[in-house]
C-alpha cells in the first residue's frame, strides 16, 4: 500500500510540474513574440499614448506646360503656432492672439461674424492650448500672406509661421481635364483626382513632415521628454507635352464650336504623330479646378452638369465613330493585297447582311466606284464589300493592332477601353457594321491615335502627355514608346493619298485650307437608341493632318449638334478654322500647290 501512495504522489507532482512548465513555457513564447517579433507593432502603439503628433503637409509639385507655364502650383498660406515654454503671461498672451484672429475673421466674412461674437472662442482655444506648456502647439490654419503681415504687426511674443501649400491654378480652367484637381479624402488627406493630379499623385503630393513632442497619459508634456520636428519632402515637379498657346487656341475655339453649332459637347485633341506628344486636349463644357464648391454626392441637375464638365470625355466616353473607322478597314485591305486605290465594285442599291439593310448615309447610289471614290463619298456600301474581302478576323486584328478596344495608357485618371467584340462571335452583318463605324465603340484619343500610324508612315505609338518629370537631383524623361508597326510604308503612303483625294474631293472639300493639302475623313455617326439610331442625333467627327508638314494631327467631335446633323457642316470648318490658327503659330510653310486645285 505504501509503495502505489507514493506512486500517486509521485504522478500528482509530475503532472503539476509539467502544467507549470507548460504554463511557463506559453509565457516564455509570448513574450517572445511581443518583444521580438511584434516589437514595432507594439512600439508604434506605445509611441501613439506618449507622443502628441502634428502633421506639416508637403508642398504638392507643380504641374508645368511644355513651354515652361505653371499650370497647377501653390500659393503660400500659414500655419500660425505658438511656444507655450517662453510665453510668460498665457492670460495676456490668450487674450492678444484671440483678439487678432477675431479681427482676422471679422474680415474675411465682411462683418457677418464680428469681432464680440468670435472672440470668446478663441480666448478659450488659444488659452487651452498654450497652458499645456508644450514646446509647440498648433493654433490656425490657412492664413494668408496678409493676414500673417497684420500678425506680425501685433508683435506678439510666443507665435511663429509654418509654411502651409495651398493648391491653385494660375491660368483658371485652362487645361482643366488634363491637370484634374485637388480635394480631401475621407481622412482629411489632401488627394488628386482625375487628369494629371490623379494618375501621378504619389509622384505630386511629396511626403508630409512632422512635429512629436513626449507627453503623459492625459495628454500633458513631459518636461524632459523629446521633442521632434522632422521637415517635410516637397513632391516632384510634373512637365507635360501640352503646348500653352495651342492648348488656348483649342479650347478658345472648341468653346466658339459648341456654342455656334448648339452641340451638347465638344472634344478636340491635337498630337505630334511622331512622338505620341499630346500637343492639346480640351472639352467643353469645362469647370476651374478650384471651384469644388458643389458637392458631388447631391444628385440634382446642377450636380450632375458639374460631373459631365469635370469628365474627360476626350478619353473616358465612348461612342461609336462612324465613317472615321472606314480609313482603317481600306488600310487593312490595302495592307492585305486585296485591293488598290482603283480597285472597283459596284453600288447598285442598298444590300442586306444577316437580314439586315444596309444603305449609304443619304440613300443615294453610283453605279461603279473605286476606293478613291468609296473614300470621297463615304460609301457604306463599299465599306461594307472592302470589309467582307478582308474578313471577321483579319479585319479585327487590324483594328486591335490600330489600338481599338484597348486602353492607349495616357497618364490620365478613367480612360476607357471602348468595345471591340471578339470576332468569332461577328455575323455577317457585324462585319459589314465594324467596317463602316458602327457596332464598336471607341475614344477620340483612340481615333486619333489610330490617325497617327497612317501620319508617322505605319507605327502605332503610346499617346505621351508626360514630358518629364523633375525632383531636386535630376530630371526623369519620358521616352517615346513604339508600340508595334500596323501597316507597311507602301501602304501608308497609298492611305496618306487616298485620305487627301478624300479631303479634297469628299464632304470637307468647300472648307479645306487653300494652301495646305489636308489628309483626313469625316464621319457622321447616328446614335444608338432603343435597338436601333437616331434619326436626328448624331456625333460629327473630323480626323485629319497636312498631309505636307505632318507636323500635328487633329480630331474634333462635337456631341449632338443641332444646327446641322452633318460633320461635313460641324466639325469640319472647326478643324479647318484651327488648323488655319495653327499653321501660323507653328510657322508651317504653305505646300506648293499646283495650279486649279483646291
Amino acid at each position: 500500500m505504501k509503495t502505489v501512495n507514493i506512486s500517486i504522489k509521485d504522478t500528482r507532482v509530475t503532472l503539476v510540474t509539467a502544467v507549470f512548465l507548460s504554463l511557463f513555457l506559453l509565457v516564455e513564447i509570448r513574450l517572445f513574440q511581443i518583444q521580438i517579433l511584434d516589437h514595432q507593432k507594439y512600439r508604434s502603439l506605445a509611441d501613439e499614448q506618449y507622443q502628441g503628433l502634428t502633421i506639416i503637409n508637403a508642398k504638392r509639385g507643380n504641374i508645368l506646360s511644355s513651354d515652361g507655364f505653371t499650370l497647377a502650383g501653390n500659393q503660400i498660406n500659414y500655419l500660425l503656432f505658438a511656444e507655450p515654454k517662453i510665453i510668460s503671461d498665457k492670460e495676456v498672451f490668450s487674450k492678444n492672439t484671440a483678439l487678432a484672429l477675431s479681427n482676422i475673421m471679422s474680415a474675411r466674412s465682411s462683418g457677418s461674424n464680428s469681432v464680440e461674437d468670435l472672440f470668446p472662442n478663441y480666448y478659450d482655444q488659444v488659452f487651452k492650448s498654450v497652458s499645456k506648456n508644450l514646446m509647440w502647439v498648433p493654433l490656425e490654419r490657412g492664413l494668408t500672406p496678409n493676414e500673417r503681415k497684420y500678425f506680425e504687426g501685433q508683435q506678439i511674443t510666443g507665435v511663429g509661421f509654418e509654411e502651409e501649400p495651398i493648391r491653385y491654378y494660375p491660368e483658371g480652367a485652362l487645361a482643366s481635364h488634363i491637370l484634374g484637381f485637388v480635394a480631401s479624402n475621407d481622412t482629411g488627406e489632401k488627394v488628386g483626382y482625375y487628369g494629371v493630379e490623379g494618375s501621378l499623385n504619389e509622384d505630386l503630393k511629396g511626403k508630409p513632415g512632422k512635429i512629436t513632442e513626449e507627453t503623459d497619459a492625459t495628454g500633458l508634456p513631459i518636461l524632459i521628454g523629446s521633442y521632434k520636428k522632422i521637415d517635410p519632402i516637397q513632391g516632384r515637379d510634373v512637365v507635360l507635352t501640352i503646348n500653352r498657346s495651342v492648348q488656348y487656341v483649342v479650347e478658345k475655339q472648341l468653346k466658339a464650336g459648341v456654342e455656334k453649332y448648339n452641340a451638347v459637347s465638344g472634344s478636340i485633341i491635337v498630337m505630334d504623330p511622331y512622338t505620341g506628344s499630346v500637343l492639346a486636349l480640351a472639352n467643353y463644357p469645362t469647370y476651374n479646378p478650384e471651384d469644388l464648391t458643389q458637392d458631388d454626392t447631391q444628385v440634382d441637375e446642377k450636380t450632375k452638369r458639374k460631373l459631365i464638365e469635370r469628365k474627360d470625355l476626350a478619353i473616358s466616353e465612348t461612342y461609336e465613330p462612324g465613317s472615321v473607322m472606314k480609313p482603317f478597314t481600306v488600310s487593312a485591305a490595302v495592307d492585305s493585297g486585296l485591293v488598290t486605290p482603283e480597285t472597283t465594285y459596284q453600288d447598285a442599291g442598298p444590300v442586306y447582311y444577316s437580314g439586315k439593310r444596309v444603305d449609304n448615309w443619304d440613300g443615294k447610289h453610283w453605279g461603279t466606284l473605286n476606293i478613291i471614290q468609296l473614300l470621297q463619298k463615304s460609301n457604306n456600301i463599299g465599306a461594307a464589300w472592302v470589309g467582307s474581302l478582308v474578313g471577321n478576323k483579319r479585319l479585327y486584328d487590324y483594328l486591335t493592332n490600330f489600338g481599338f478596344g484597348s486602353k492607349t495608357n495616357i497618364d490620365l485618371e478613367w480612360e476607357d477601353s471602348g468595345i471591340l467584340r471578339d470576332y468569332l462571335g461577328w455575323t455577317a452583318i457585324d462585319l459589314a457594321a465594324a467596317s463602316f463605324g458602327q457596332g464598336l465603340s471607341a475614344t477620340p484619343l483612340q481615333v486619333l491615335n489610330g490617325f497617327n500610324a497612317i501620319a508617322n508612315g505605319g507605327f502605332l505609338l503610346e499617346p505621351k502627355i508626360i514630358l518629364k518629370i523633375k525632383d531636386a537631383k535630376k530630371d526623369i524623361l519620358m521616352p517615346t514608346k513604339n508600340i508595334r508597326r500596323v501597316i507597311s510604308t507602301k501602304t501608308d503612303l497609298t492611305m496618306v493619298d487616298l485620305l487627301e483625294k478624300a479631303a479634297e474631293g469628299g464632304e470637307a472639300k468647300y472648307y479645306t485650307l487653300k494652301d495646305y493639302r489636308v489628309a483626313g475623313k469625316t464621319g457622321t455617326a447616328q446614335i444608338p437608341e432603343e435597338g436601333g439610331y437616331s434619326p436626328d442625333r448624331t456625333n460629327a467627327t473630323f480626323v485629319g493632318f497636312l498631309s505636307g508638314a505632318k507636323r500635328f494631327t487633329m480630331i474634333v467631335r462635337l456631341q449632338e449638334p443641332k444646327t446641322s446633323i452633318y460633320a461635313a457642316e460641324t466639325a469640319v470648318p472647326l478643324w479647318m478654322d484651327i488648323a488655319a490658327e495653327l499653321v501660323k503659330y507653328f510657322g508651317i510653310a504653305p505646300d506648293k500647290v499646283p495650279a486649279g486645285s483646291n
